[in-house]
């Protein structure tokens, strides 16, 4: 029986978190693994963690009283002796190389899980990955423009994709139910799931949006999915679509159901301060048979193949958002083989079984 010790800050909802969730899932369904999991803050918004039955540490983390907290991990640590620690963050890398080095064990640092076009040593991130590097003995990033990104040492680096699992999407969604009772129905639906901070673009979502419903006032609607600092001033900037072609739904678990109902999915990134890994939200909506156009750059290209499985467009450009969407809007035949290519690059390429199988190969030391 393999032991790892699983490190992380919080379980938000999250791209790396809900990576974290499958990983848990399919080892205890398939693997000789067990687990304890140890995070610095008690925010748990996934409740299959909890579910699971793994043991779970919460820290309460605080800087102000460092060696009292680090004193409680490494007795965690010492007591459950574990043959792994896996960091997932680069505040976990940080207490994961002192870990390191008073136990001995294997380090594996999964804090990668974007790929910035920029890096300075500004950037916290950035800063602590050059020291956690040095002890890792295994980095792992969910894409290959997150390893070159963060330099990471080739000789101990390993680009591990997102799975998808299927199990999330067997359920036969009521699209029309839905549609009703959001008042779109008979409408074509284009939606993006993202958090509201500075690293999405919802301003150039917003702002074709506005294009769209000004060429189809009653044809189509957007669904802006998901919460954050941003959300108020987004609404604020949607003016007078608000409701009617432009929904904002704030956080929601059943984010497989809206997506069922989309046409289309989006991404749109603030390429100036973020480089996206593999995006979860794209997984999502190409696993569920739609086309996405994205903002090119990151990670995004290692899931999307231009004009095949999906559309790659400039940063900040609502003009070529609003033309590609009119594009798919008046071809329905092309939207239904671009969805179509992109389901099943999704499930030859972004499996849960090639995730999780690849990291217990890390686990027991296959990969050399």
């Amino acid at each position: 029986m393999i032991k790892v010790l699983l490190l992380n800050d919080t379980m938000i909802k999250g791209g790396k978190e809900r990576r974290i969730v499958e990983l848990l899932k399919y080892s205890k369904q398939h693997f000789d693994i067990t687990f304890q999991l140890v995070f610095m803050h008690k925010a748990i918004e996934y409740p299959e963690v909890t579910a699971i039955g793994y043991p779970i540490h919460i820290l309460n983390w605080s800087n102000k009283s460092f060696f009292k907290s680090y004193k409680n991990l490494l007795t965690i640590t010492q007591n459950f002796n574990p043959d792994i620690i896996h960091s997932w963050s680069s505040m976990t890398d940080m207490v994961a190389v002192l870990l390191k080095i008073q136990t001995k064990k294997t380090f594996i640092s999964s804090m990668i899980a974007n790929a910035p076009a920029v890096q300075s040593l500004k950037d916290k991130d950035y800063l602590r990955s050059k020291l956690a590097f040095k002890f890792a003995d295994i980095i792992t990033s969910n894409t290959k423009a997150g390893l070159i990104s963060f330099n990471a040492p080739t000789n101990k680096s390993i680009s591990i994709y997102n799975g998808f699992n299927y199990d999330r999407i067997n359920t036969a969604f009521n699209n029309t139910a839905l549609k009703i009772k959001l008042g779109i129905q008979n409408k074509f639906v284009v939606g993006m799931v993202a958090a509201f901070e500075h690293r999405k673009d919802y301003t150039t979502v917003i702002t074709a949006a506005k294009l769209m419903a000004e060429k189809y006032p009653s044809e189509i609607a957007f669904i802006l999915i998901g919460g954050g600092t941003d959300l108020a001033a987004m609404k604020l900037f949607a003016g007078e679509y608000i409701e009617k072609q432009i929904i904002f739904t704030d956080k929601i678990n059943n984010v497989e159901e809206y997506i069922s109902a989309f046409n289309i999915g989006l991404l749109c990134t603030n390429s100036t301060v973020h480089g996206e890994g593999i995006s979860n939200s794209i997984l999502e909506c190409m696993a569920l048979g739609k086309p996405v156009i994205a903002t090119v750059g990151g990670g995004t290209a290692e899931i999307i193949e231009d004009n095949v499985t999906g559309y790659l467009i400039p940063p900040k450009n609502p003009n070529a958002l609003a033309t590609k969407i009119n594009e798919l809007f008046l071809n329905q035949q092309l939207l239904a083989k671009v969805g179509s290519n992109a389901q099943k690059s999704i499930e030859t390429n972004f499996s849960i079984q090639k995730m999780c199988g690849t990291f217990y190969n890390l686990y027991t030391n296959k990969h050399i």
